[in-house]
């Protein structure tokens, strides 16, 4: 993969995390939590910012390099509805961990010259740290909670799984271990997400 195709999947990925944090602080039940996912959501625009100029710099042009991605991460939003508040915390806990954990994958298969230029962008932008203490409070207040969300976790894994499995055809360098897949640090990483948070992977 070059790095114009790289930079344009960090790119959108980046994009896809920013509007999600939008959409959430558009549907959270209080005005601290707005607040909190509007800042956020602003951190990955920066992000995104930040993946544009140094596109820019190598003459790199990011828009035409993300037209490829058009789309695939609606499947994200259409296949699988949140019921309510948690269900929706945890979507975007496992959807925006597993793209900033891909997002840095990305970064590392950059050239030396532009790879330093990405290898300190806090690609999660706090998601992870603000809602654990909120999903484990969740999971504290029923004891059939827990269950719940770790199931609809697994289920929203599998969706964004798919969504990169299409991401990565063609490009076995970026795969895990037999058939086209997340590479296995992701997967591994997504376990460890979901016990901070008290759920089962």
């Amino acid at each position: 993969m070059s790095d114009a195709q790289r930079l344009g999947l960090i790119g959108y990925f980046t994009l896809a995390m920013q509007q999600r944090l939008a959409k959430d602080a558009s549907l959270c039940p209080t005005v601290e939590q707005e607040i909190a996912l509007g800042q956020m959501s602003a951190r990955a625009w920066e992000n995104y910012q930040k993946v544009a100029q140094v596109s820019q710099n190598v003459a790199v042009d990011l828009p035409e390099e993300m037209k490829q991605y058009l789309g695939l991460t609606v499947q994200l939003e259409e296949r699988l509805r949140p019921t309510d508040w948690y269900e929706r915390l945890v979507k975007s806990y496992v959807t925006i961990g597993a793209m900033a954990d891909f997002n840095h994958s990305l970064t590392i298969g950059l050239s030396p010259e532009i790879q330093p230029q990405l290898a300190e962008v806090s690609w999660g932008c706090g998601q992870e740290e603000w809602a654990v203490p909120l999903i484990t409070q969740a999971c504290a207040t029923q004891v059939t909670v827990p269950a719940r969300l770790s199931l609809w976790g697994r289920r929203v894994l599998g969706d964004v799984r798919s969504t990169m499995r299409q991401a990565i055809v063609g490009y076995p360098e970026l795969s895990g271990q037999g058939a086209e897949d997340i590479p296995e640090e992701i997967k591994a990483r997504h376990r460890a997400r979901m016990e901070r948070a008290g759920l089962k992977a």
